[in-house]
């Protein structure tokens, strides 16, 4: 079931805010993912790596890979990076490398927000 009031947050947001709102689930996944990992909670573990995987997927794919240019490559490619290393966590349990992860998507999360901020 979905919040009515955090569908209509999603869906008047902007899309920076929205994208913003992506990196905060993501995030959110991921350090529960990481929690789960200390209590030896497979199963949330997994689930929340995959939910943030699938939010990287989307942020990669809503790339305009065109307009976006140098940009956009550059983030391609740490998109692709994170994919793999979130599949590598889930293999491996690997807590120093969801750490770092998240450390990524949190300094991507801010630069957005600053954008937004200026706009």
């Amino acid at each position: 079931m979905v919040n009515p009031y955090l569908k209509m947050d999603v869906e008047t947001a902007s899309p920076i805010r929205q994208l913003v709102m992506l990196y905060e689930k993501a995030i959110l996944c991921m350090e529960i993912a990481a929690k789960a990992v200390q209590e030896n909670d497979v199963k949330t573990k997994i689930n929340n790596i995959l939910r943030a995987h699938d939010i990287v997927r989307v942020l990669n794919a809503s790339l305009d890979m065109e307009k976006g240019g140098e940009i956009a490559k550059n983030l391609r490619s740490l998109y692709d990076f994170i994919e793999e290393a979130l599949l590598k966590v889930n293999a491996t349990d690997d807590v120093e490398l969801l750490k770092r992860l998240i450390e990524i998507m949190s300094d991507l999360k801010s630069a957005w927000e600053e954008l937004e901020s200026r706009l």
